[in-house]
């Protein structure tokens, strides 16, 4: 007998097809980049452990690594909440220095030096290039990510795939899920946001601002997280994999 969990995510796969036989208008699919288009946690936790064993002298232990990589994430996320805009480069920095010093560490301009490097080229997750590649066969396909131009054009590089337009918290200066990020995009696409659909993994900094604005949204579960009530998608999935049975029109 089918759980109660799939029954909601066939309905809402439903939903949002219907949705767009109705509205013939999209015109754009947004993506959120680190983590729905490429291994962000990865790529931090990969930095994390790079950087703890400078200090140890030796191999980090894999939950130390991964709880500094968690603690990198998470205070990435205040500092981007606090008001006065923060170039990202100096939100890595501070992050990196908070959570380092919580370990009895003090941060150097190497350390930071190999978390950018790190982060400034992550891999994207296997399906995303054919699937961004199908896609962009019926869309524009678009980035709306909370990061800087120059940190990010190493990743879009990687990804493979053209992508028509890559928006940054440094252009708009404001970080999702401030409606400034997606209100520039928008802008600058030339589209409302009725034309668009967007698909991202993160529920505060995506979910909530789809969920504000009226954004049509596609919710990428890649690490089976519950999903906060108060944020409804249209269609849930756990990887990219299901995008082009889910928008691309029937007939092509």
């Amino acid at each position: 007998m089918p759980s109660a969990m799939s029954l909601q995510r066939a309905q809402a796969i439903l939903e949002i097809t219907f949705m767009l036989e109705i509205n013939p208008r999209t015109k754009v699919l947004t993506f959120d980049c680190y983590g729905t288009l490429v291994q962000w946690h990865r790529a931090v936790r990969h930095a994390a452990a790079a950087i703890l064993q400078r200090h140890l002298a030796a191999e980090a232990p894999d939950q130390r690594s991964s709880a500094l990589a968690v603690r990198l994430r998470e205070r990435a996320v205040e500092l981007q909440q606090q008001s006065g805009f923060l170039d990202y480069e100096a939100v890595l920095e501070a992050s990196l220095r908070e959570a380092l010093g919580e370990n009895g560490f003090e941060a150097d301009a190497q350390d930071l030096e190999l978390l950018l490097a790190t982060l400034g080229k992550i891999a994207p997750h296997p399906e995303v290039p054919e699937v961004l590649a199908r896609l962009r066969q019926h869309y524009r396909i678009a980035v709306i990510s909370n990061t800087s131009d120059a940190l990010i054009a190493g990743t879009i590089a990687a990804i493979g795939t053209p992508i028509d337009f890559v928006i940054t918290a440094q252009q708009a200066r404001a970080y999702k899920p401030d409606h400034r990020l997606f209100e520039h995009a928008h802008a600058v696409m030339g589209v409302t946001r009725d034309e668009t659909i967007h698909v991202a993994m993160g529920q505060f900094s995506d979910l909530k601002v789809c969920q504000e604005l009226g954004i049509r949204s596609v919710w990428i579960d890649r690490e089976g997280e519950p999903l906060d009530p108060a944020w409804h998608p249209d269609a849930v999935l756990k990887d990219l994999s299901g995008l082009p049975q889910l928008l691309v029109p029937a007939s092509t």
